[in-house]
């Protein structure tokens, strides 16, 4: 599409919109204003207080049913024991008396035993 067709289009279609603009009649509503001693009137509550107080406090199941909460809660609950634990009990290990005697190290093939009574 060339430049020129495209401006054709444009202003012809310009041209259009503003022809069926003025041919079109403007359609003007009235805007009513509220009179000021007009309110909207809202319909009672459907239920009385009482009821609702009663819908509130008293369950589904009670109201339709008829069911004693009390056996319902016994026949349909227990309760959960849980086992006693009991603590492992660790071996006791035999203790080990530690002699009082110098441990010698590797070189103790070169080392010679010492007496007691040679130092003196």
């Amino acid at each position: 599409m060339s430049n020129l067709s495209f401006q054709i289009g444009y202003t012809l279609g310009t041209a259009a919109r503003e022809f069926m603009r003025a041919v079109k009649k403007p359609s003007t509503l009235e805007e009513k204003t509220p009179s000021a001693g007009a309110h909207a009137s809202f319909p009672g509550p459907c239920l009385s207080p009482k009821v609702v107080n009663d819908l509130s406090h008293i369950p589904a199941m009670v109201r339709a049913k008829g069911v004693d909460l009390n056996h319902w809660y016994d026949v349909n609950t227990r309760v959960v024991v849980q086992p006693a634990r009991k603590r492992r009990s660790r071996a006791k290990k035999p203790v080990e008396l530690v002699a009082a005697s110098p441990r010698l190290g590797s070189l103790n093939d070169l080392i010679c035993p010492v007496d007691a009574r040679a130092i003196c």
